[in-house]
């Protein structure tokens, strides 16, 4: 089958996704397209594709902006399959709500739901998170998209239920979608951190960043997708409220090398996880059963033949 894969990324973990993915679907023996989402992509044509797969990172319990405004743009033939691999850094009940808007678009044009599935990825925002946590994500991560990738090729529909008061709720909070063009007024760069790299200049996917008589500058048409303070090598940006409230998080958790170095030495999420960490424990034991459900002992038997 061909598949096209169209996502928004802020800081590479939805682009990292999607790699992933894309060479899971390529071993199956399916062809695969993506197109990265920025203020420069060109719309492209969904012709001839058998599925779309449309995935962002949850921004507020919503879609960003600047997805909905490509996403809007492109045009379908009536019955083509889409399904949605979204992901959070947390697997809070209102992140259910977070695709009603596209669901809604996609009915109007006539297209066919496939599937939806709520990846977990780590926090680019409020604090960073611990490697071993990443390393369990990760591997949950992996079996989901391979349960996805087979209900696919199965024509096995699986749906995210949302409530009323979920989507009532995301609604109103989705005024964060114009949060980054008021937040974008109070950006400011340390002149004495800042080594002028022009990394955030670069990458920013809006190109909301632009040099003016050598300082660092910005429009104000920021999507906060924290691509910028993130990666910034000196920890040079700060972004406004986020910096007041102490939401900031700086530095790149090389999820390729964490996935390369196998699974924690125990388990970071438990039944005895509590707080934050509790909603993890369910979406993981629910994964890890469906993944035993389709394909039994094939991770037990791998792990052996590795040991071997």
């Amino acid at each position: 089958m061909k598949f096209l894969l169209v996502y928004y990324t802020g800081t590479y973990n939805t682009r990292y996704l999607s790699n992933q993915i894309s060479e899971k679907l390529a071993l199956r023996g399916h062809a695969v397209d993506k197109v990265e989402i920025n203020r420069e992509t060109p719309i492209v044509s969904t012709e001839g594709y058998d599925y779309v797969g449309f995935s962002y990172p949850i921004y507020g319990f919503n879609t960003p902006l600047a997805f909905d405004k490509y996403v809007k743009k492109l045009k379908f033939t009536k019955g083509q399959k889409y399904f949605i691999y979204k992901n959070s850094g947390e697997t809070l009940g209102m992140n259910n709500a977070s695709s009603r808007g596209i669901l809604r678009l996609m009915k109007r044009r006539k297209a066919v739901f496939a599937g939806e599935y709520h990846f977990v990825m780590p926090y680019n925002i409020h604090f960073k998170y611990d490697e071993d946590f990443v390393k369990e994500i990760l591997i949950k991560d992996d079996k989901l998209a391979q349960i996805m990738i087979y209900n696919l090729e199965n024509q096995k529909i699986e749906r995210i239920k949302s409530k009323f008061i979920y989507n009532f709720s995301a609604f109103f909070v989705g005024i964060v979608k114009i949060a980054g063009n008021v937040n974008s007024f109070l950006y400011k760069v340390d002149k004495d951190k800042c080594v002028n790299c022009m990394k955030c200049v670069k990458d920013c996917p809006e190109k909301n960043i632009y040099v003016k008589k050598g300082k660092i500058k910005f429009h104000h048409h920021c999507d906060m997708c924290m691509r910028c303070s993130f990666f910034c090598p000196t920890n040079a940006i700060k972004i406004g409220f986020l910096d007041w409230w102490h939401w900031k998080v700086n530095g790149d958790y090389k999820l390729a090398k964490l996935a390369s170095e196998g699974a924690p030495e125990k388990p970071y999420i438990t039944k005895d996880s509590k707080g934050f960490y509790k909603c993890f424990h369910k979406t993981f034991t629910n994964i890890d059963e469906e993944y035993q459900r389709l394909f039994g002992d094939v991770e037990t038997e791998n792990n052996e033949k590795q040991a071997i």
